[in-house]
């Protein structure tokens, strides 16, 4: 009695065209899923009745069942397992008692699903790591949990474990964490970028109020500038807290500065971008051409970055410890490194907040290719503030004119640079505007020391001693200096250098603070 009830209703939800199919092609059962039932029971305590219940058993839609096999759509020519059922597999198994290969799994997935959710699966890391479509997905039950928001997370962390304890190791906000789907899409290769930029960072602003944040005092204004960058649909969260989500809140390196008087900064090789790549060739141009800094994306790279462009080189980056401290006279900086007895020298650029191109680049933003299509030839320095025009194939460069370059330099718009050669420790200073100015300085004066494999430089620069060519360094504003190191054995314009730091008296959005 109940074999027959399993074949009616059966029959209920699979055509006769399918069967009629199922019967006619070489491989496949002669009963079709009739058949595959007799054995694997179909009722509500079965996993069958769930799959053919649903959209994969059309749920008793006849057109939307024709052309169609059953059970044999996604395990293929069974006739050989239905007669041997304990010896053969199906054409294609999921498992558990015999698996077809990943490629086969898929594929048979891929039939139907390829031009939809899974356009990109092939290239997909699931895919890549062996990572099946029912690794995740269970069409034999009610409800597929992976894509249910509220159960989405348990099928995720099977594998995923770090992440068991929910958004940034908050495990008792658990239940109000987002789906892993509102940032990652399982079936595509791309970064957590592609679906955030779809639905605007949805899993961030479920906790993080972007308005709340405008009007809180806890939030700096440098940070709330950032943040206004969100309304552009080409940016997301990511683009600047990439990789926190799923850390623990104590162990996130903060995205803004923290301020102090003493810190270690990594300096890295070989240093010698030109300002024209940057803003031009580099994946973060256009972030840099709309005012963010290298350390917006950079801050905490350093040595990583080191490692990627020194080659052979060793060492590919170097830390400095570095102080500030000041009195009513004069500011104060020690520089201390573990270095080689040969190092030739030590040097430093500075530059005032408002001076733009030297605010994102630091460094770099004097460093020029001024022959077109070669970058490793950095013929001069300047800023691109003193051009009228940038000098290209066919086109001279037009410098302004000394009026107007007299009228930057009273407005601060230039770049002051201080030099130590370790060898002779002879301290040179030079103002950088269209060109290199060198000049003696008696405001700045520097001291140097070699001991147990470590250098030791002391400068100190007079606050008391004005002059049009020197940088105030007024309480009230924020400067943006720059670090290098030059080695003895450093080719091809090579050194160590820092990403550009900033330093003022007092505030939040500052690397070091000196009071």
């Amino acid at each position: 009695m109940m074999k027959v009830l399993r074949i009616c209703l059966a029959g209920f939800l699979l055509t006769a065209t399918a069967t009629a199919m199922s019967q006619t092609d070489a491989g496949f059962t002669p009963g079709g899923t009739q058949q595959c039932i007799s054995c694997h029971d179909f009722g509500p305590e079965s996993p069958v009745h769930a799959v053919m219940a649903g959209s994969h058993g059309t749920n008793g839609d006849a057109k939307a069942m024709e052309g169609r096999r059953g059970c044999e759509d996604c395990h293929g020519p069974s006739a050989n397992h239905a007669v041997a059922p304990t010896q053969v597999s199906p054409g294609i198994s999921f498992g558990p008692r015999w698996s077809a290969s990943t490629a086969a799994q898929d594929g048979t997935c891929l039939t139907c699903h390829e031009e939809n959710v899974v356009v990109h699966w092939k290239n997909s890391l699931h895919m890549l790591n062996n990572v099946t479509c029912v690794s995740c997905h269970d069409i034999h039950t009610g409800g597929d949990s992976v894509l249910l928001e509220s159960k989405q997370a348990e099928v995720c962390t099977v594998c995923h474990k770090a992440q068991k304890t929910g958004m940034h190791n908050l495990e008792k906000n658990l239940a109000g964490d987002p789906p892993c789907s509102s940032c990652h899409n399982s079936h595509d290769h791309e970064s957590a970028k592609t679906e955030m930029l779809l639905n605007r960072s949805e899993g961030c602003r479920t906790c993080h109020d972007l308005v709340k944040m405008a009007k809180s005092d806890t939030v700096s204004d440098g940070v709330k500038s950032h943040h206004r960058i969100m309304v552009s649909t080409e940016r997301t969260c990511t683009e600047c807290h990439g990789g926190i989500a799923h850390a623990a809140t104590n162990s996130v390196t903060s995205f803004a500065p923290q301020p102090g008087n003493s810190k270690v900064v990594t300096l890295f090789y070989p240093g010698n971008t030109d300002a024209e790549w940057l803003v031009e060739n580099h994946p973060g141009s256009q972030p840099l051409r709309q005012g963010s800094s290298c350390q917006q994306c950079h801050r905490g790279e350093e040595a990583a970055m080191g490692l990627s462009l020194a080659g052979n080189f060793q060492p590919a980056s170097r830390k400095v410890h570095v102080t500030f401290s000041r009195d009513a006279d004069s500011l104060r900086l020690k520089l201390r490194w573990q270095g080689q007895s040969d190092d030739k020298a030590l040097s430093l650029m500075w530059g005032k907040d408002g001076n733009e191109a030297f605010r994102r680049g630091g460094c770099f933003a004097a460093c020029h290719n001024d022959a077109p299509g070669d970058s490793s030839l950095l013929s001069s320095k300047y800023l691109w503030a003193s051009r009228e025009q940038q000098q290209q194939i066919g086109r001279p460069a037009i410098v302004k004119d000394q009026a107007e370059l007299a009228k930057m330099m009273q407005q601060g718009e230039f770049v002051v640079m201080w030099h130590v050669d370790l060898t002779s420790k002879k301290v040179t200073t030079a103002t950088l505007l269209n060109k290199l100015n060198l000049r003696a300085e008696p405001a700045f004066q520097a001291s140097t020391s070699y001991e147990n494999g470590w250098w030791q430089v002391d400068i100190s620069r007079s606050l008391t001693l004005q002059a049009s060519h020197l940088l105030p360094f007024d309480p009230a504003d924020q400067y943006t200096f720059g670090i290098a190191i030059n080695g003895a054995d450093n080719a091809g314009g090579g050194h160590w250098v820092s990403l550009p730091l900033t330093l003022r008296s007092s505030g939040k959005d500052s690397d070091f603070k000196v009071e």
